[in-house]
Order: structure tokens, then sequence, then C-alpha cells
């Protein structure tokens, strides 16, 4: 069984890039790893976790992610809204993966942090995706 982050990783970066509502907030930054001195608002991927869910006659895997969304804007409702354009581009999402068959993107839910700054906040949407293939 082929690692199932990788292209679901590649699928959910083109689709946060072609939801209008989201590049409306943040721009083209959504982000694998945040370049030094990026300034908010932007998005980035996170915490990849796969857990095998196999069975003799089918390859499934559960995958778990975050995307996490940082604004500067006073308060709370930049990252608010831009937590919510991530969860409108991702939440049922099925996307056409290479090598992972079929493949759901289901929305978990949403934290929001004041980071120590004390003036950046930071949204963090969870998500789970399962992948399967026969064998």
């Amino acid at each position: 069984m082929s690692e199932a982050t990788l292209p679901l990783q590649a699928a959910v970066v083109a689709a946060l890039k072609a939801h209008a509502p989201l590049t409306a907030l943040v721009g083209a930054k959504v982000y694998d790893r945040v370049p030094a001195n990026t300034v908010p608002p932007y998005v980035t991927i996170t915490g990849w976790q796969e857990i095998e869910d196999g069975t003799d006659c089918m390859d499934a895997s559960e995958v778990f992610f975050d995307v996490q969304c940082f604004s500067a804007a006073v308060g709370r409702p930049e990252a608010a809204r831009i937590a919510g354009a991530v969860k409108d581009a991702l939440h049922r999402l099925a996307p056409a993966t290479a090598g992972c068959g079929d493949t759901e993107i289901l929305y978990r839910g949403t934290q929001y942090f004041t980071e120590s700054d004390n003036a950046t906040t930071r949204a963090v949407v969870n998500f789970h995706a399962l992948t399967d293939s026969a064998t």
C-alpha cells in the first residue's frame, strides 16, 4: 500500500488554492512550510497522520490533518472567515488521488487560539480523510 498522505496533500493544496473565497482572504499564501517573515493572513497544512485501516480485499487508510489559519487582524473574525473558507473548500471533497482509490475528506472541527504575541489569532481546522482501493 502506498503512502496515502502524499497524493492527498497535493489534492488538498490544489483545492485550497483553487477556492476563490479563500484566495480572496489569503491570496496565494497556502503553505506546507511557512517561509520566514511571512505576514498573516495565511494558511498552512500540518499534523499529517496516517492509520492503516485495510481488510483482506481492500487497502484503506484513515488520514488526519489540520489546516492552520493565521490572522493578525484584531479579534477572531478574520481567522473565523478564513477557517470557514477552508472548511467550505475541503469538507466532503472527494479528490481523485493517484494511488489512493476512493477518497473523501470530512471536516471534524475548529479550535481558536491567541498566539503568544497577543496579536495573532490562529484557527486550527481539523479534517479526517478516508481512502481505499481494491487489492
